[in-house]
């Protein structure tokens, strides 16, 4: 075994002792700690130990949640989408706007990561990888992260959430699935691990499935794979390959007209109206990615991470636009196609100095990235007159719609961060980091050019303070920066978007034996942030937006058998200035209270041995469809249950969403126009799968 830092895909965790490669799958639901000295996301599935006399575990000073892959198995969770509902205070996109719209964390829209490697994200949710068969673990880091992230458009303004992969690992190992249910779904996944020899080993994982919808006329289709290389050259040095492909095609449904639902419904929720010949709304993403580590000696160790990425996209929709009389409303037709390209490069350096009485980790480093991306739309708002609740025969598609607009965009970033992490004693540890980021924006939408530069310095500071065995205070601070692009699609001149984050909190591990969870208090408030302009393809830019909330995590697995989840968030999310929006309106989609409590119960004996059941309810208050606010939908508590049981060689699982076929409505967003849609109702699937 070898003690070092672990540097990997530009995440820091801690000295820990490595007993297997990273993405080895957890045995339960909690994480098992490692020591966290820079926070760069510091988290590992393998058991940690540290020097005698450095910091006790758990030193953390920001809200950070992670789901494993034991619990994404056990809930039978596809996508982004189904497994956010287990962290607190995060708002997931619905499944059918996963490529349109972004996951939001504390009210706002988050910046997803890929084994450390930021992504682009233009659309917001085109980064989704539609699946997570090759997820390890899903990390959410809610507090202050901007010291440590960046990417193509400048450091986070609210949270981060990281997708760890199934890295290769040193045994054979590997699994085969079969999985269909409600709506025609049918699909696969396999996941193979070979060792060579002593110094590599090779890993692909991959899936492929369709399937239909409740909506009337609704398909999609994902597949993807992911294969990865590991190398190990020598005792001191690792490299990481990794690919990544994943693919999703779906049929764009553009949601349905509130006032046509309530207070009367007029229509049947599963109605889809608009031309069925239209072509599938689809994205594809591509990723390849080299992770090089050296430890120098026991005390430095150096990380360099290469990246290059690109994503495809085009939404075909015919679409709702105004509302002529009763269920019959003014259609158009569109088409919007881009194309992104991104080149990253990140290298870090981290140095544990000191002795028990005063220690640090120091940790410098520097990013680069040089993104391009290409957008159009093709429209005619002309297209068609449709009503609702006679959609049928459907007028055609016909040709592709004249073009609109075309932008052409050139993002290009250097940054430079350092943070010290000093731990004063065994009790106090002081975080403090600063960034210095240059972002460069040329933006080129017919005759509008523009060519921006802007710097920015964003400090963090921290500090964790372990009250006794089991249980730390925290409290942090940081800022953010991101430049805002696209800017002539939106109709505006932008302006950088900042950001301040403000938390406070409390840690528990062991305090209560298989206990784990945060207690957090956090502020956080953004200024020039991008809002949608109802009813209109444009967007503003003015004001400031601020979120303050209360959030609970808690897992408790007393035993192998039994694994409880919990969250609480109460959410505050409002317009605190702005020119057009009223002052103190919600932001839409966020509700004020929201929660989740999962259990798992595993039998181990007896004629009942291999048998495990779970369920779960999630539960949301009333949600804003609009800002400014006109309209809301109302609250919702959805049931979810699950079983497994071998049938020899064979694992079968049985899962069923909203078991009790709740009715409720959640936001679509559609032009910042009062949609929504229905529920999925209930729905199941069966699950065999055999490992080897």
């Amino acid at each position: 075994m070898k003690r070092s830092f672990l540097l990997m895909g530009g995440l820091l965790a801690s000295a820990h002792t490595v007993t297997a490669a990273e993405g080895t799958p957890n045995s339960g639901w909690t994480l098992e700690e490692v020591v966290v000295t820079a926070e760069r996301m510091g988290y590992g599935d393998s058991a940690p130990s540290a020097p005698p006399g450095w910091p006790p575990r758990s030193r953390k000073s920001q809200s950070i949640q992670a789901l494993t892959r034991k619990l994404i198995e056990d809930q039978d969770l596809q996508n982004l989408t189904g497994a956010l509902v287990n962290v607190s205070g995060v708002t997931p996109t619905s499944q059918a706007q996963t490529v349109l719209q972004p996951t939001l964390v504390r009210g706002f829209g988050v910046n997803y990561l890929i084994d450390g490697v930021p992504t682009y994200q233009l659309p917001q949710g085109a980064a989704d990888p539609a699946t997570l068969v090759n997820v390890a673990r899903i990390e959410v880091a809610k507090g202050p992260t901007a010291t440590l992230y960046g990417g193509g458009s400048g450091a986070p303004l609210s949270g981060i959430i990281n997708l760890v992969s199934l890295d290769p690992t040193d045994k054979f190992a590997g699994n085969v699935a079969l999985r269909g249910g409600s709506f025609d779904t049918w699909g696969g996944s396999a996941d193979v691990n070979l060792p060579l020899g002593d110094v590599a080993a090779f890993r692909i994982s991959g899936m492929a499935e369709s399937g239909g919808s409740f909506i009337d006329h609704v398909t999609s289709d994902r597949r993807a794979f992911f294969p990865s290389l590991l190398l190990k050259m020598g005792d001191a040095t690792r490299l990481v390959i990794r690919g990544r492909y994943n693919h999703l095609a779906q049929t764009e449904y553009t949601g349905l007209p509130y006032e046509i639902i309530q207070p009367t419904r007029l229509v049947d929720d599963d109605v889809f109206a608009g031309a069925r010949d239209t072509p599938r709304t689809w994205v594809t993403n591509k990723g390849l990615s080299a992770t090089l580590t050296h430890a120098f000696s026991s005390w430095l160790e150096g990380n360099v991470t290469v990246n290059r990425s690109t994503s495809e996209f085009a939404e075909w929709t015919t679409f709702p636009y105004g509302q002529i009389a009763g269920t019959i409303y003014n259609f158009g037709s569109t088409l919007l196609p881009s194309d992104s390209q991104k080149n990253y490069a990140t290298a870090t350096l981290a140095a544990k100095l000191g002795d028990a009485e005063f220690h640090q980790t120091l940790l410098v480093g520097v990013d680069y990235d040089h993104t391009k991306y290409y957008g159009a739309m093709y429209s005619n708002f002309a297209w068609a007159t449709v009503d609702y609740a006679n959609p049928l025969p459907a007028p055609a598609f016909g040709p592709t719609p004249p073009i609109f607009i075309e932008q052409d965009d050139r993002l290009s970033t250097v940054a430079v961060f350092a943070q010290d992490q000093i731990g004063l004693g065994d009790r106090l540890d002081l975080t403090l980091g600063v960034r210095w980021t240059q972002l460069k924006v040329r933006s080129d939408v017919g005759l509008a050019v523009t060519d921006e530069s802007y710097d920015k310095v964003t400090p963090r500071v921290g500090a964790p303070y372990r009250l006794s065995d089991g249980v730390s205070l925290f409290a942090g601070y940081s800022q953010g920066f991101q430049g805002v692009v696209a800017g002539g699609f939106y109709g505006i001149t932008p302006k950088p978007e900042t950001s301040q984050s403000w938390e406070w909190g409390v840690k528990f591990h062991g305090l209560v034996p298989g206990l784990t969870g945060t207690a957090s208090l956090y502020q956080l408030t953004r200024q020039n942030v991008l809002t949608s302009v109802p009813n209109t393809f444009f967007y503003s830019q003015a004001g400031e937006q601020r979120a303050r909330g209360t959030e609970l995590d808690l897992i408790y697995e007393p035993t192998s058998a039994v694994s409880v989840l919990f969250n609480y968030a109460y959410t505050d999310a409002k317009v605190t200035e702005d020119d057009a929006i009223p002052v103190g309106d919600r932001l839409r989609a966020v509700p004020k209270h929201s929660g989740r409590l999962a259990a798992r119960y595993r039998f181990s004996g007896g004629g009942l041995a291999g048998l495990e059941i779970g369920a779960g309810v999630t539960a949301v208050s009333r949600r804003e469809l609009t800002l400014p606010n006109t309209l809301s939908v109302g609250s919702s508590a959805l049931v979810d249950a699950q079983v497994t049981f071998p049938i020899g060689p064979v694992k079968a699982g049985l899962s069923v969403t909203n078991l009790f076929g709740s009715g409720a409505y959640e936001p679509y967003q559609y032009f910042g126009g009062t949609y929504v849609t229905a529920i999925q109702p209930r729905s199941a699937y069966l699950t065999l799968r055999t490992q080897f």
